[in-house]
């Protein structure tokens, strides 16, 4: 095995190790440009199998090989270019179809690609500087078109140091653009193999100053200088961020958190010297406790299932002590209706008891939340489901329903006492009052008789003659009101005088001595 050849086994045994590590950075960061870079290093694997095909037919020391095995060599060529096409097409489609998505992993990801894209790098410099040595213009071009997955990678780059910075569209343009290279090279193998049937010789892929990728490196080494400058200008630019009205975020310096910074415009150094994190505080966040199997208090069994409303409180400590929100609220919960459950009978929890779960369960748990010191505070545990398993249901319901109207009829028995009871207290004591008011009435009626009787008896014995007269002219008084009455004047003679009355009799008046005055 000569020199050429074994340089170009090793090109493609290094090419797939990096295919294998971008498929795996791509599965664990989430990342679209990461699996087009696989893809597209995929794609490079076809022109180095053509040159190692080359190198063997000749031997590597150019013999010509035959004109069958090189227009197979060439049909075989323009399937594969079709292949390639249709990854970049694929790529482009994904890259279209799915949303912007956060990355994972990020860090771990960058660090391997800064290794991928070395690695791509010393394998294109080794392929062209091993292509001058032997006189190898297929191994020199190859070595050359390896430079484009380097391209890809530095693409990918962009794409994770955008992500850091909370720019991840970055990933899909960085896809976009691996796609394009991708079908370049589906393009080159295309025109190299239709060249090469058409003058019957060996798959052409360019050489030298020919290739795109030359050209394209040639062309970006004049501004490189240019491409610098505002590389470093964007780079300390990436430091500007704003923080939304509902937000908080948490500047780190090499990890370690060191400022809390409200909504508004702010700095920080460029990544990696400083990053942040950011939490919404405002956001009502909501976790479901899925449907369990507890013991009552009285040793039977009920099936639960809440719902826990909750925001964060602390956002320093909800982003940097809590490593699973949503298991630690619903474990937390879980807990405390458990507690809550366990010491309190079935009959009460199914009917009456369901508000005292859910303000006691909610309690427990934002104590429990508390000491643990997660940042969050529960705004409202509510109970959707405590019913008995279902295998019992039907006999739980035929209790809580005679439970039920055994209530109803204790409720309107007290209720008939409620209204019976003050009734008669009521028409009771209206008796004792009337007696009462009679007896008083009666006592001070009798002692004014009394006293008027004892102050008439004192006037008689001082006055007899005027008590006397004053009592006849009372009597006559009283007596007088209900009978008719003649009124003569003193002057008339009764004697000669006859009264003449409305019924028709006559009535003689004679005065008697004494009598008038």
């Amino acid at each position: 095995m000569n020199r050429k050849i074994r340089t170009i086994l090793v090109a493609i045994v290094a090419n797939l190790f990096l295919i294998g590590i971008k498929f795996f950075l791509a599965r664990i960061s989430g990342s679209i440009a990461l699996g087009a870079s696989a893809w597209h290093s995929f794609s490079d694997l076809f022109p180095s199998a053509v040159v190692l095909f080359g190198l063997l037919l000749t031997r590597g020391d150019g013999n010509s090989a035959s004109p069958k095995v090189i227009k197979i060599e060439n049909i075989i060529a323009i399937v594969v270019s079709g292949f390639i096409f249709l990854v970049g097409i694929e790529i482009i489609r994904e890259a279209f179809a799915q949303e912007a998505r956060e990355l994972t992993n990020i860090a771990l990801v960058t660090v391997i690609s800064l290794v991928s894209i070395a690695i791509t790098y010393f394998m294109a410099q080794y392929q062209i500087f091993v292509g001058k040595e032997a006189h190898s213009p297929a191994l020199k071009a190859n070595g050359i078109h390896a430079r484009a997955d380097m391209y890809s990678s530095i693409a990918v780059l962009c794409a994770l140091v955008g992500a850091l910075m909370g720019f991840s569209a970055l990933d899909k343009i960085a896809a976009l653009l691996i796609a394009f290279l991708i079908m370049m090279n589906g393009f080159e193998v295309l025109v190299g193999a239709i060249e090469g049937l058409r003058k019957g010789g060996l798959l052409h892929l360019g050489h030298d100053d020919l290739t795109l990728e030359n050209i394209i490196w040639k062309k970006a080494s004049r501004y490189f200088p240019v491409g610098i400058a505002l590389a470093a200008v964007a780079y300390v630019s990436s430091g500007v961020f704003s923080v939304r009205w509902d937000e908080v975020s948490i500047v780190k310096r090499f990890g370690k958190p060191v400022r809390q910074v409200t909504s508004g415009l702010h700095y920080r150094l460029p990544w990696p010297i400083e990053s942040r994190d950011s939490v919404t505080t405002s956001e009502v966040r909501m976790e479901r406790v899925p449907t369990s199997l507890m013991v009552t208090g009285d040793s039977n069994l009920i099936e639960v299932e809440a719902v826990v409303h909750y925001q964060v409180s602390d956002p320093f400590a909800f982003l940097y002590k809590v490593a699973d929100t949503q298991n630690l609220v619903s474990d937390a919960a879980l807990a405390a209706l458990r507690g809550y459950i366990n010491r309190n009978p079935v009959d009460f929890l199914i009917t009456e008891g369901k508000d005292r779960i859910q303000t006691e369960a909610l309690a427990a748990a934002q104590a429990q939340l508390e000491a643990q010191g997660t940042g969050i505070k529960l705004l409202a545990l509510q109970v959707i489901r405590d019913t008995p398993p279902s295998d019992v249901l039907e006999a739980f319901r035929d209790v809580a329903s005679a439970r039920e109207d055994k209530n109803t009829y204790i409720n309107e028995a007290l209720a008939y006492q409620a209204e019976l009871l003050p009734k008669t207290r009521g028409d009771a004591q209206k008796s004792i009052e009337e007696a009462t008011a009679y007896r008083e009435r009666k006592i001070r009626m009798s002692s004014g008789e009394a006293a008027r009787f004892l102050s008439k008896a004192a006037a008689y014995r001082a006055n007899p003659s005027i008590t006397e007269k004053r009592m006849y002219l009372e009597a006559m008084e009283m007596n007088l009101v209900s009978i008719e009455k003649l009124i003569v004047d003193k002057r008339v003679k009764l004697d000669t005088t006859d009264l003449w009355l409305t019924d028709g009799n006559q009535l003689s008046v004679k005065k008697e001595a004494g009598k008038y005055e």
